[in-house]
C-alpha cells in the first residue's frame, strides 16, 4: 500500500499551484471544482482547494519532500534563498549522511527538504 496524495487549503490558488512547480516540479492535472489535481512524476497527488480560514497545524506537523542526491538539497536550499522562499530551519547537512531544510510554503504549511544516505 503506498501513500498517494495530500489534501490542502489555500487562500491563492494560482501562487499556491506556480510554488509547487516552481520548487518541486508539480503540474495541475486538472481542475476539480474550485480547486485542483497537481501531479509530479512520482505521481504524487496534491489536492488543493481555496479555503476562507487556513487551519492552524502543531508546530511538529510538516510534510517531507526527499531528494535523489544530497547536491539536489544543497541547490534547491540556495534557489530558495535566493527567491526569499521563508526558511524557518536552516540547512543541517553530515556530508555524505544527510542534508534536510524546513520552508514554509506561501500559506504557512511546513515542508521538509531533505536527502537520506541509505
Amino acid at each position: 500500500m503506498n501513500l498517494n496524495h495530500v489534501h490542502l487549503g489555500t487562500k491563492n490558488l494560482s501562487a499556491f499551484i506556480e510554488f509547487y512547480k516552481c520548487y518541486f516540479g508539480f503540474e495541475k492535472k486538472f481542475d476539480h471544482g474550485k480547486g485542483a489535481f497537481l501531479t509530479n512524476s512520482s505521481n504524487f497527488l496534491i489536492a488543493v482547494d481555496p479555503v476562507d480560514e487556513l487551519p492552524s497545524f502543531p508546530e511538529w506537523y510538516h510534510l517531507g519532500f526527499c531528494l535523489d542526491r544530497e547536491e539536489e538539497v544543497l541547490s534547491i536550499h540556495e534557489q530558495m534563498k535566493t527567491s526569499g522562499v521563508n526558511i524557518v530551519r536552516e540547512l543541517i547537512t553530515e556530508k555524505g549522511e544527510f542534508a534536510s531544510f524546513y520552508i514554509k510554503d506561501p500559506d504557512g504549511n511546513k515542508l521538509e527538504i531533505s536527502w537520506h544516505n541509505e
